[in-house]
């Protein structure tokens, strides 16, 4: 029996193990990948500490996980059309089903029975991967591996920006993790006037001042509600964007919001916040949206265009490149706060 290398979640509590199961059979509408690189998410941290919402019953346990990736289609099913034996591909991470009222609208990324690779299926930290026909992206056969994994979280990054005007506008983005520096470098890109960028780690600013932030802020080190109203002129920002599922920064970024300016929340809090509706929010007048995910296909199309126009470049953001057999490390690194996006290679 041929066998693989995985990383997996084998029993309920926290850690991960390195394992080898059985190479799997793509059905006829999947198709089998040879993994060529899978990139660590704040998402795989939660399940290694088993945190809510994925530990108690969740994810039931042994299952690999992982959820971005890219690779070389090695077999396809007997009813795949879309791509053929050599193709290099990503995978859209949401398993919808396609048939329920929100599928059916064009919302599959909320879909009303929606699953995920690494919490629901065998997900992509492994040697080979399944990936359902209806979940595989084709890429360009030139795209660098490291680039290729990057861009189901850059959607999210595409789908948070592009959800507001931000051309010609004052943005200011709270938090610096991977999903916060993708959405600077779009900023930039797509020709946003002032980019504020707020964040605790000296590493994470250094990084965004990479990818296009006109100012920096340390939350640590500085007043930030006084901060960015000084930088506007007491105006406040056009638009805010809150990346960092920080209560905190939610409350700070409403503040700092000019009246009738607009809000983009994709930071998920893991507790109730508490908001004075009055003050920053009714009497405003703005505008919030809430942002789940990456809206399929739109934002790999984005993605994807703005690539390969060169405008946008996430590399700076990659801090570590390892081995698969190394991942311990890449989440000692992703826990302590010392890493962009750890991007790993079977």
């Amino acid at each position: 029996m041929n066998t693989m290398k995985a990383v997996r979640k084998m029993k309920e509590g926290v850690g991960l193990e390195l394992v080898n199961i059985p190479i799997p059979e793509p059905a006829k509408h999947e198709v089998l990948v040879k993994v060529k690189a899978c990139s660590m998410c704040g998402t795989d941290v939660h399940i290694y500490n088993w945190e809510h919402p994925w530990s108690g019953g969740r994810i039931i346990p042994p299952r690999t996980i992982g959820h971005e990736v890219c690779g070389i289609v090695e077999k396809t099913g007997s009813e795949v059309t879309l791509v053929k034996e050599g193709d290099l591909v990503s995978a859209e991470s949401h398993i919808f089903d396609g048939n329920c009222t929100m599928c059916r609208s064009g919302n599959m990324h909320i879909c009303e029975n929606l699953k995920f690779f690494g919490v629901d299926v065998d997900g992509f930290f492994a040697e080979y991967a399944i990936i359902p026909e209806v979940n595989v992206w084709k890429n360009p056969p030139d795209m660098p591996y490291e680039i290729a994994t990057l861009q189901e979280s850059i959607g999210n990054s595409v789908y948070t920006v592009f959800s507001q005007d931000v051309t010609a506008k004052t943005v200011a983005v709270f938090g610096a993790g991977p999903t916060g520096l993708f959405a600077t470098g779009l900023l930039k890109a797509a020709g946003a006037a002032k980019i504020i960028v707020v964040a605790g780690s000296t590493l994470h600013l250094d990084i965004a001042r990479k990818m296009g932030a006109d100012i920096v802020i340390n939350r640590h080190e500085s007043d930030t509600v006084s901060e960015i109203m000084e930088v506007t002129g007491g105006q406040g920002v056009d638009v805010f964007l809150e990346m960092s599922g920080s209560g905190a920064a939610l409350n700070q970024g409403l503040k700092t919001l000019r009246p009738t300016g607009r809000a983009s929340v994709l930071g998920l809090p893991t507790k109730e916040v508490c908001i004075d509706m009055s003050k920053d929010f009714v009497m405003k007048d703005i505008t919030v949206r809430g942002i789940y995910g990456r809206k399929i296909w739109d934002t790999w199309v984005t993605t994807s265009k703005l690539l390969s126009s060169g405008r946008f470049d996430p590399s700076p953001v990659i801090t570590h490149r390892i081995k698969l057999d190394d991942f311990e490390t890449g989440f000692e690194l992703m826990k302590k706060g010392e890493a962009g996006k750890v991007v790993m290679f079977p």
